[in-house]
């Protein structure tokens, strides 16, 4: 069975195809577009008429081209900026209108039960971790061990929200130590555990080992390579680094907030290493699809 899932994230509208078998998801083909949402509801709590349409344009882009690889299933969802924004419940109907099915509100609970279902799926450990799912408006961390959730907590820090309310382009120091206080009075409320791994999920950590290497990414940052890889986004404008590494600007600007929030986090649970996921939310929709049915979003 083949199924796409497409969630309206706070900087993406990302769309996944993937076929369903009984080892698991094996993907297809991804699309993803930016029209960075969160940036505009952290600076006005509205998404605006200007957003919504590249949001929607977005989303018919995407939708689009997964339509050519004929997927029998569509599941939607959208995520934090539209949680958070006045004018989310209007979005939502004019995106449904477009997807021509049921753009779903996922919680902050359920979004941390989604990524965590998505990560899992592979990168489950037989001890102690912790699941990061690191988006543009928020992020969430779960507690673990083995393949069973234990706490969680959705946290209000989002590279691309943080990226656009602290750091210029380039950012100055004292706007990275601005950043910096901020995420560590959010990071007090993370799970207290003692995980053994960290394995973080979403735009920032799929997009950094690029910047390392677009040959052979690393699937494992040391807090070295993430100090180098922030060296690199405050040297020079987004513009030029968008040029050289085949990113967007947009992608950049929030890979500059991102990065702070892994550093951080290893800091705060006294690790040295994260792996890096490229399942998430958007396969834990899907297998929660197969689990669940059209309830799929449902906290159970």
């Amino acid at each position: 069975m083949r199924l796409a899932a497409v969630d309206i994230g706070s900087n993406t509208v990302h769309v996944l195809v993937a076929d369903a078998a009984p080892e698991g998801l094996r993907d297809v083909a991804h699309y993803v577009e930016m029209p960075e949402l969160g940036a505009a509801v952290a600076r006005t709590g509205e998404i605006g008429e200007a957003k919504a349409a590249e949001a929607l344009a977005a989303l018919h882009s995407v939708l689009t081209k997964a339509a050519a690889h004929g997927y029998e299933k569509l599941v939607a969802g959208a995520t934090a900026a539209v949680r958070k924004a006045a004018d989310g419940a209007a979005l939502l109907e004019r995106a449904s209108a477009e997807a021509g099915v049921s753009v779903r509100l996922i919680s902050g609970e359920r979004e941390a039960q989604l990524s965590f279902l998505g990560v899992a799926s592979r990168h489950a450990a037989r001890h102690d971790w912790l699941m990061c799912d690191l988006g543009g408006g928020s992020t969430e961390l779960v507690a673990a061990y083995n393949r069973q959730m234990g706490s969680w907590v959705s946290l209000d820090l989002g590279s691309g929200a943080l990226a656009a309310r602290f750091l210029s382009d380039p950012p100055a120091a004292a706007e990275r130590a601005s950043l910096r206080e901020t995420a560590v009075q959010a990071l007090r409320k993370a799970p207290d555990c003692a995980p053994e791994k960290l394995v973080a999920t979403g735009g920032t950590a799929t997009n950094l080992p690029t910047l390392l290497s677009t040959d052979s990414p690393p699937s494992v940052l040391t807090a070295d390579a993430l100090l180098e890889v922030q060296r690199r986004l405050d040297d020079e404008p987004a513009a030029a680094i968008a040029r050289r590494s085949g990113l967007g600007e947009g992608r950049v600007r929030a890979l500059r907030g991102g990065v702070e929030i892994l550093l951080l986090l290893l800091d705060y649970y006294g690790l040295q290493a994260l792996h890096v996921s490229h399942e998430g939310l958007r396969h834990g929709m899907l297998l929660a699809y197969l689990e669940q049915g059209d309830d799929w979003w449902h906290v159970p």
